[in-house]
């Protein structure tokens, strides 16, 4: 059962990755679905890279020419061969099916230049630049605690408070980072100084704290082993002291065998 289930999610993921492809190769194949259902030879649609449709006239000698061009160089591309293989089908299955890919294409490609333009952004850059920081303030956080504990298990250093500390401290630095150069107009001369200073804080603050609390463990943990131990010698230094029925008991033996000492028994 739990194979099948597995199969079937696997087909249905390799569906949506299989629709979404064939959505971007048709959204980038067309400009509009109007390029998708119609047939007529008297303008050939290029889509360029911004994605305004320009229409080249067919007119003239010099106009043939380039059209003939065109119309070989997009024949050699996989763009001509996308186009030739949707206008080959009747014009129902075009608007049953490759309308609803190109809208989904197209949405993917607007979804994906926005991404794209935001990641360009001074401010994307900035956040990019403060978490490369923090990936960088995690592995000298390890190497310095190693440094200093050695015997420490590495999955001991790196546990989730450590890691998550660094994180949340260059995530406000990298917050402050963004948000001053709006209000602050001189703040291009100091922001070295403030990644300078969060650089230190990042990496600093959290070995201090890290190796604060070991020691302070280390300690406390050396303290209870001394108290174990001193209890166990006073255990053993302890003298046995006998209850009142066994000090009677062999008071009364001490007396037989003082009796026998002194009357022997004659047999």
């Amino acid at each position: 059962m739990a194979r099948k289930s597995k199969k079937t999610s696997m087909a249905a993921s390799s569906a949506v990755a299989a629709v979404t492809a064939a959505g971007v190769l048709v959204g980038g194949a067309f400009a509009s679905p109007d390029d998708i259902l119609n047939d007529g030879p008297d303008a050939i649609v290029q889509t360029l890279d911004s994605g305004t449709p320009i229409e080249i006239d067919s007119g003239g000698a010099d106009g043939g020419a380039e059209e003939e061009e065109g119309e070989e160089e997009t024949k050699r591309s996989l763009t001509g061969s996308v186009r030739r293989l949707v206008l080959s089908a009747p014009v129902g299955v075009r608007a049953v099916v490759a309308v609803p890919l190109w809208a989904l294409g197209t949405a993917v490609i607007a979804l994906v230049s926005s991404l794209w333009s935001a990641v360009l952004s001074p401010v994307a850059s900035t956040v990019l630049s403060w978490l490369a920081f923090a990936a960088l303030a995690v592995l000298i956080f390890a190497l310095a605690v190693k440094t200093v504990f050695p015997d420490l298990p590495l999955k001991k250093i790196l546990n989730k408070r450590s890691i998550l500390t660094i994180v949340l401290l260059c995530f406000l630095f990298g917050v402050v980072d963004c948000v001053l150069p709006f209000f602050w107009e001189d703040y291009e001369n100091l922001s070295r100084l403030l990644k300078l200073v969060g650089s230190l804080i990042c990496t600093g603050v959290p070995v201090g704290f890290f190796v604060r609390r070991r020691r302070r463990k280390l300690k406390k943990q050396a303290e209870e082993d001394a108290a174990r131990a001193a209890e166990a010698a006073e255990r053993e230094a302890e003298v046995y002291e006998p209850t009142y029925e066994e000090r009677e008991a062999a008071a009364k033996e001490l007396v037989a065998e003082l009796a026998d000492s002194v009357c022997p028994k004659v047999y």
